[in-house]
Order: C-alpha cells, then sequence, then structure tokens
C-alpha cells in the first residue's frame, strides 16, 4: 500500500536530514528505501548522485544522475545537478563539459528579455553592482566584507543578496557590514527578482551561485541588467546566453588556450580570489617524528580515486610517509577511499571524520604537504593551507575548474609545487616528503608570500577588478 504524500514528503524530508547532517550511509538507505515508487525514481536517483558524491564515489553519482536525466529529460533540476556533477568526472572531458552546459542554458535558460532596456538608465552616480547568492557556499563568507569594505564608493554601490539566510543572519550581516545593502532573495520568483533587479537600476548583476540552488540564473535570463557576470563560487560556463561573461584570470584561462566557457572571458593578471585568512585557534596536531604527513584535506567530493591511487604511489616511494585524509563520512566514504589504495598500504592511511573547523584547522598543521584534488581544484581551501604554512602540490587540467590552485601558485612564484602530469605529481612529492630540510624552508615562506600579495590585499586586487567591470560595463552599453 502507498502512503500517503503527506508521509512520502515526510520520508524525503527525514532522508535529506540525515544528509545535511552527514550521516551519508544511513542518508543513501533511506533515499533507496523509496525507489520502489516508480513515479519518484528521477527524483531519488538525483538525491542518491548527490549522496554518493559526498561519500567520494564520483563515479557512481554521475552514472546515478545520469539515469535520472534519461528518466526526466525535461527535469531542469536534475540536469542542473547533472552539471554540477559533471566537475567530478575523472579523466575530464572538456568537449561534452561544454556541451552539456549549452544545451542547458538553450533548453532550460534561455534569453526571455532585455528588462533593463525598459527602465530609464541614470546619466550620472556611482554603478550599481548586484552580488548574487552571497550566501551560496560556506567559502564566499571569507570575500563578502572585501566586496562591502573595499569597493571604491564614490563609483560603485554594492548590494548584497541572500538566497538562503534567515532574518537573523541578515541582520548580523547589516550591522557588521552597514555600507551595502543586504537583501534576502529566498522566496522571490525568478521574473520578480529580475523586475526587483531592473526597477533598482542595477548596472551589473554578478552571480556567485552559477548552477547552485536559487534562481539567480534564471532571473538573468530577464536581462535585469546591461552586464551580467558570473565569478567565484561555480568556476565555469554556465551555458546562459543571458551571462555576457566570466570573470577569470590568466591561469586560469590562458588567453592562447581552447575556451571551454559560452562566457566572454574577463580575464585579471592576478589570481581571481582574494580573501581574508581564516581565524585559527588551538596549537597544531602532533607530527610523529621521522614520518612525513601527505594530507587530503578538501572537500571530500573532489577525492577522486586517481588522486588516491597517485597518494599510493607516494606512499610506495617514501616507506615511512602516511596520508591523512580529513571529512571522510561515514563506512562508504571509508571504503571508496581505501578500494584506491593497495592492501600493504592501508594501515599508513588515516581517515578522518567530518570535525569541527577547529579541528580541521588544528588536523591542518599537522600535514606535511597537502595534494590538490585534480577533477575540481582548490581555490579557499588551498589558500587556508599556504596561509598554514603546508604546501599544496597541483596537477591542473584543461577545465578552468581544475586549475584555481594553478592560479594561486603560479601567481606567488610557487613553480615547484605544479606537476605537468601525474608521474610528475608523485615524483614532485616524493621528493618534497623526503626532503624534510627543503620543505621546512618552503613552509616558513608561505604565509609571508600570500600575506604580501593580491590574494589577501584588498586594497591591491579590488581597483583591478573593478577595473575589469567598468570596461566590461562600458562595451555592454556600447552594444
Amino acid at each position: 500500500m502507498r502512503p500517503t504524500l503527506q508521509a512520502l514528503d515526510a520520508e524525503l524530508e527525514h532522508a535529506a536530514r540525515l544528509r545535511a547532517a552527514w550521516r551519508l550511509d544511513e542518508a543513501e538507505d533511506a533515499f533507496r528505501a523509496l525507489l520502489r515508487f516508480e513515479d519518484l525514481r528521477p527524483r531519488l536517483l538525483t538525491e542518491i548522485a548527490i549522496t554518493l558524491a559526498h561519500q567520494g564515489r564520483g563515479g557512481a553519482a554521475l552514472a546515478a544522475i545520469e539515469e535520472a536525466e534519461r528518466l526526466a529529460p525535461d527535469d531542469a533540476t536534475i540536469a542542473q545537478n547533472r552539471l554540477i556533477l559533471e566537475k567530478l568526472r575523472e579523466p575530464e572531458d572538456p568537449d561534452l563539459f561544454l556541451a552539456l552546459h549549452r544545451r542547458y542554458g538553450e533548453r532550460f535558460v534561455p534569453t526571455r528579455a532585455e528588462l533593463f532596456r525598459q527602465v530609464p538608465r541614470r546619466n550620472d552616480g556611482p554603478l550599481r553592482i548586484a552580488y548574487l547568492g552571497v550566501d551560496a557556499h560556506t567559502a564566499l563568507a571569507r570575500f563578502v566584507p572585501m566586496l562591502a569594505t573595499h569597493h571604491d564608493r564614490s563609483r560603485y554601490h554594492a548590494a548584497f543578496f541572500y538566497g538562503a539566510s534567515d532574518e537573523a543572519t541578515l541582520a548580523e550581516a547589516r550591522r557588521r557590514l552597514p555600507h551595502v545593502a543586504h537583501v534576502s532573495i529566498r522566496e522571490i520568483p525568478a521574473r520578480d527578482l529580475a523586475r526587483s533587479l531592473a526597477r533598482g537600476g542595477i548596472d551589473i548583476a554578478v552571480d556567485l551561485i552559477g548552477h547552485g540552488h536559487g534562481c539567480v540564473l534564471e532571473a538573468l535570463a530577464w536581462r535585469p541588467a546591461p552586464l551580467q557576470v558570473t565569478w567565484l563560487d561555480y568556476v565555469a560556463t554556465t551555458g546562459v546566453a543571458a551571462v555576457d561573461a566570466r570573470v577569470c584570470d590568466v591561469w586560469t584561462d590562458p588567453p592562447d588556450a581552447t575556451a571551454w566557457c559560452s562566457e566572454r572571458p574577463l580575464r585579471l593578471s592576478m589570481p581571481q580570489w582574494c580573501a581574508a585568512p581564516p581565524v585559527r585557534t588551538g596549537a597544531p596536531a602532533a607530527r610523529a617524528p621521522g614520518a612525513p604527513v601527505l594530507g587530503i584535506v578538501n572537500a571530500s567530493n573532489k577525492a577522486s580515486p586517481q588522486l588516491y591511487a597517485l597518494a599510493a604511489q607516494v606512499l610506495e616511494r617514501v616507506p615511512e610517509a602516511r596520508l591523512r585524509v580529513i571529512g571522510v563520512a561515514g563506512a562508504r566514504a571509508r571504503a571508496a577511499a581505501l578500494d584506491a589504495m593497495p592492501v600493504a598500504l592501508r594501515d599508513r592511511v588515516e581517515l578522518v571524520e567530518r570535525v569541527s573547523e577547529a579541528e580541521y584547522h588544528r588536523l591542518v598543521a599537522g600535514i606535511d604537504l597537502a595534494l590538490d584534488p585534480l577533477v575540481f581544484s582548490g581555490a579557499t581551501t588551498t589558500l587556508d593551507c599556504l596561509h598554514a604554512g603546508l604546501p599544496v602540490l597541483t596537477r591542473p587540467g584543461r577545465l578552468p575548474h581544475t586549475r584555481s590552485s594553478l592560479s594561486i601558485l603560479a601567481h606567488l612564484g610557487l613553480h615547484e609545487l605544479i606537476a605537468r602530469d601525474d608521474d610528475d605529481l608523485v615524483a614532485r612529492a616524493a621528493a618534497l616528503l623526503r626532503d624534510d630540510a627543503r620543505r621546512r624552508a618552503l613552509s616558513a615562506t608561505l604565509p609571508g608570500r600570500v600575506a604580501n600579495s593580491s590574494l589577501s590585499d584588498p586594497a591591491r586586487f579590488m581597483p583591478a577588478f573593478e577595473a575589469a567591470l567598468l570596461d566590461a560595463h562600458r562595451e555592454a552599453l556600447r552594444t
């Protein structure tokens, strides 16, 4: 007997709460238990795919979301989740990645109007910039104060739009950052948001969320602003024709490289990131004498089988080394990590469950060298590691979202931490773990390098960022 809709909704909400609490094995089981209802299968496969991704089971996640999309090809939410999970494909497939995004934009988010042309434009005064989705990801909180306090307020008026925060959070944001407007768009339909932006005379709309939760891209399809750009969180093309440009840099999107994006690149000569360092408390975790520690410290969905396999090769070359992986939630996530490791090496692998932020930083401080993910490179995490004196070794791919750490490291002149290919990554990691003196000397320089760069200095970053936006806005008005 089929339960009532109310009972089904309760079961789905229970499974979602389990996942939000990082009880991933129980969440997966709860979603799978509902697969007996065929009409719910596409939605459930999507939820299962998201859960599998959090467990570090990227291949299985892609298989689940592809099946969901085959069953419900007209479901925009499923298609959007497919795009997000495509970042976990190993090896990367740039042609497929771009084709899927363009297909999504054409099918689900075609340009619907040019609302900005229906509103009289101002001829003077500061340009009005709307940052859309500032609460889309926890890491964005590190960028928000810079944008609130370092815009040239004689030339730019900024407003922050929140899609998930409650009123208490907004009240606190208004107290801490009174220089900008803080607006909730939590319950606003996409078309109403677009109309509000157009009527407010927004000159530049900056999408910070991409294909994440919310209606930002759908709102931009109504073209409420003369210039619409994407930046920061999604780190890839949106495929949406109404998004004119994508803020990037000369390393993530080199001028001579094939363009893997539908938007025009707004290419900065410095990295596209500038964030406040994290607040750390407590003493670092103790290192075992003579046992260098290799680390994988990014979000668990970025830790791919190939990354684990390369870490295993490093351990084989450096018999005294150990591997610490932080944020492995549940037995299935642990099994996925260990499956990529030879049995003989598994007792040298420390798999740490999700921990508090303070404990996370303490554990990171006990690592000697971190491996950047291959499928979706770190940015905020890489900056956190460098601030803590922890070297991060990267092997960039072709797609922009595999090149974030390359951008940061190249800007800092840390070319020895940029590998050409997988074999070079293993060789460089093994050499650094063996050379304690070299590694410690390098580590000692890292906090100062970051602190003295545009990566931590809004006074240097913001003028370049503003100039790029201004040039693009002028060009948009000419067309």
